[in-house]
């Protein structure tokens, strides 16, 4: 990483580090409701098209402040583990704040660098995070690496390519964040050794499906 690059590097994660504590309210919360399912219908959706079964073992990459958490503990159950994976430290206290219960493990890492063992995840999520991957070939390389064979890989946003992409460049800290085309994307995950079950990117919805 040359220093333009680690200069992106380290103000991505102040951004998120910075943010940490409102992060679920900046984005989730529902201000007519005051609960955190402004997306409801859409997590439902995503959950719906993710095969996640009592015991599973599931990476959840770009966790942040952990709101995938309710949703996937109750497709695991207590059988199952879940990791918290983010790499900025004040988005993984925040997390451990917020859930408490004993089949999570919490690791501050890069999804380049995340240090579980060789097919060790039935299911590997990165949700509303994959435009955050410095490198993006060697993190799809090392979460191909994680999972187990037949194993699924899911990348998801709740916009399109373009919305998320559009998003992004408004925003200083993440500026040089950006969803890859169909066709890059494609070719990373076969340079992973991932094939894809399912693609959209339609307004409102951006799902990929990937088995290993």
């Amino acid at each position: 990483m040359n220093m333009a690059q680690d200069e992106i590097y380290q103000t991505r994660k102040q951004f998120f580090n910075d943010h940490a504590e409102s992060w679920r309210d900046m984005w989730y919360k529902d201000d007519t409701t005051g609960h955190y399912d402004k997306y409801r219908k859409n997590f439902e959706r995503l959950f719906s098209l993710l095969p996640l079964k009592q015991g599973d073992r599931v990476l959840d990459v770009g966790c942040g402040a952990g709101v995938l958490v309710p949703s996937i503990l109750e497709c695991i159950t207590a059988t199952g583990i879940l990791y918290e994976l983010d790499f900025a430290d004040k988005m993984i206290e925040t997390n451990q704040n917020l859930h408490k219960e004993e089949n999570i493990r919490f690791i501050v890492a890069d999804a380049e660098n995340t240090p579980l063992g060789n097919m060790s995840c039935d299911v590997v999520i990165c949700f509303s995070c994959f435009p955050h991957f410095h490198d993006k070939e060697k993190a799809l390389t090392n979460l191909s690496r994680i999972l187990k064979p037949q194993g699924i890989l899911a990348v998801s946003h709740f916009d399109s390519s373009e919305g998320i992409n559009k998003h992004h460049g408004s925003c200083h800290a993440v500026m040089h964040d950006h969803l890859p085309d169909e066709t890059a994307m494609r070719s990373l995950l076969r340079t992973a050794s991932l094939d894809i079950d399912l693609f959209m990117d339609e307004p409102g919805f951006y799902c990929i499906i990937a088995k290993k």
